[in-house]
Formats: C-alpha cells, structure tokens, sequence
C-alpha cells in the first residue's frame, strides 16, 4: 500500500503542478514521482508473482489472489505512459478540462484503478473475518480509499473544495460585471456547478463506503479516513484556496462512523443501510457550509444549501439499492389448487 499511495500521491502533486503554473512538458519531477510510484508498484506485484513461482506454482496460479487485474492494470498503465509520451510530442501539453480527458490520461486513469485496488480485491476474496480490527483492515482500507482519491481527481471539475460556487464572492462579480441581461443565466450556470459538485462527490464518497459495508462490519476510524483523506487531497490540489472547508470530511467521517456503530448497516439490515445512506452525506454537508459560513460568506440561500444537502442523501440512498439491494421474495411452491383465471379440465372420477 505504500507504493500505491506513492502513485496515487504523484497524481495529485502534478496536478497541483498544473493548476498552479508550473513548467509544463513531459519531463518534470511531479510526472517522475507519479510514475516512479507506478514502477514500485509494478515491481513489487511481479516480485509477488516470482516469489510465488519459486514455491512451486505455475501459470495463474503464481499470481496472488485478487492482483490478477492489477497485473493488467501494470499493463495498462505502461501503455498509457508511452501514449502520454508521444501524445505531448504531437499534440503539446493539454491543460485544464483537457488534460483530465486526453485518452493517454484516461489510459493512466484506468491502469491505475486496477492496480490500486488489488489490495481491496485481496482481503475481499478472504474468508476469514467479516469483523475485522481497524489495523487488519487497514490494507483494504487504504486501497479503498487510495481509488475514491483516484476518482475524485478525475471528477475534480466538480469538487466543492475546487470550486467557489458556494460562496458569495462569485455572485458579486457577477452583479457588478455582468450585463443584467445575462446576469441571471450566469448566477444559474455557477448554482448548478456547486450542486454537481456535492452530488458527484457525494457518489465518489458513498459508494465505496456502502461496498465496504456490505463486505465488513467496519471498525471506527474506517469512514474517517475515507472521507478525511480524500477531501484533504482535493483541496490541496489548489492550495487550500477554500480554506477550512476540507475539514468537513474529517467530521463527516467521524460522524459516518458513529453512525455506523450505531445503526450497524449490513446486508441483513437494508433499513439501517438506507438511514446511513441518508445520513452521512447529510452529516458532511452539513459540516461543509457551517465551515464555509464560518470562514468565507455563503451565497446560496438556505433552500439551495439545505436542498443540495437533501438530494445528497437521496443519491446515496439511491446507490445503496446497487450495494444493498433489498431481499427476493421467497419462491412461491406450486399447488394443486387452481390460479386465479386458469381454467383446468375436469377428470372424471372413475366409477
């Protein structure tokens, strides 16, 4: 997992590097601390595989149980590093919305899930606890978390600690600058960037909260970390421009993590799975616009924030049916009596 978080870390200090005007090519020392934590990952993983094929195993049975995607994941990624090579000699260095969408990024995107999350394959395929401690946990903790970082990079468009729409400054330029004519239009576009914003990171959030939850019965800290790591590395990307507002996802988390000790959601418990969903999201942006209004000036009136805060909790409650989808009934056994409408023809009983 260091390896994986040297990876996952190199992302986000070179796109840092982009968002703040450092020197642009191919060549630069952010792009080599992402790829060097690639390498290590890459080597580690076959390092795995050899050691294995000197105890004596063969083919795919060398290949440690659930690292058999992040072996192509290495792939992958190798491939998408020569694209993104010879994409920025022919095409030149893409930059905002660009650079999140080059298909050589999206190839790093797709190699790199699959090797980060191999650990989180790993302990889900091992039967042997579903109530671990925090520390046995850890491994697929961290990869859990390592890959919603991952997404939410990719997602940082619409990432409520990348963006000023919440607050009221934007508003104010607009009102001043703006011809009135389209003055309307503008304060509408920027309302509906913050509540993509809540919405997609919420989704980022939730849903490997709900999967690990169907898995394990997670220990304290789990949800903390989770929430708390992937808001910290969003907001860093800027330097923090949205001040204090990270911190909402260290006290969502520890608030999704009392609410799991609490209503102990799991498979055989959908309601309680359901009233998480709800709740957690609305516990961290909650927490999201107390910081801000704390720090900055809210410019959403209080339907907006609540409402945003409110379909929040709908979206995750509607990705908790995929996670945890409520019980089949059970078969019914057939009968000799007839169903309603069926006709059946009469035997004559025999004289």
């Amino acid at each position: 997992m260091f390896f994986a978080a040297w990876l996952v870390i190199g992302v986000f200090v070179d796109g840092w590097a982009h968002n703040n005007d450092k020197p642009e090519s191919f060549f630069t020392p952010w792009h080599g601390l992402f790829y060097s934590g690639f390498a290590a990952c890459a080597g580690w993983m076959c390092w795995q595989v050899a050691r294995h094929q000197r105890r004596g195993a063969r083919g795919l049975a060398a290949v440690p149980v659930g690292y058999g995607l992040g072996l192509l994941g290495v792939g992958i990624f190798a491939l998408g590093g020569v694209g993104d090579l010879v994409w920025h000699e022919i095409f030149g260095i893409e930059v905002d919305l660009e650079a999140l969408l080059s298909p050589s990024h999206l190839t790093l995107f797709a190699g790199g899930l699959l090797v980060v999350t191999s650990p989180l394959r790993a302990a889900w395929s091992d039967p042997s606890s579903s109530s671990p401690t925090f520390g046995q946990l850890l491994p697929a903790l961290l990869s859990a978390t390592l890959t919603a970082a991952q997404v939410a990079f990719f997602m940082m468009s619409y990432s409520p600690w990348l963006t000023s729409a919440h607050q009221h400054a934007p508003y104010m330029v607009i009102e001043e600058q703006v011809d009135p004519r389209f003055a309307d239009w503008f304060v509408e576009e920027v309302q509906l960037e913050g509540l993509a914003a809540i919405l997609v990171t919420t989704l980022v959030l939730m849903v490997p909260a709900l999967l690990l939850l169907r898995r394990w019965r997670l220990p304290f800290g789990s949800l903390t970390l989770l929430f708390g790591s992937v808001a910290t590395l969003s907001a860093a990307i800027e330097s923090f421009d949205t001040g204090s507002t990270f911190l909402a996802g260290l006290f969502g988390g520890v608030a999704a993590d009392l609410l799991v000790r609490r209503l102990r959601p799991s498979p055989e418990r959908p309601g309680a799975v359901r009233l998480f969903a709800f709740a957690a999201p609305a516990a961290l942006w909650l927490s999201f616009f107390a910081l801000l209004g704390l720090e900055f000036s809210v410019g959403w009136s209080v339907e907006l924030w609540a409402g945003s805060t409110f379909m929040a909790g709908l979206a995750a409650v509607g990705a908790s049916f995929i996670t945890a989808p409520p019980a089949l009934p059970a078969p019914v056994l057939a009968s000799d009596e007839p169903r309603y409408g069926e006709v059946r023809a009469r035997v004559p009983a025999r004289p």
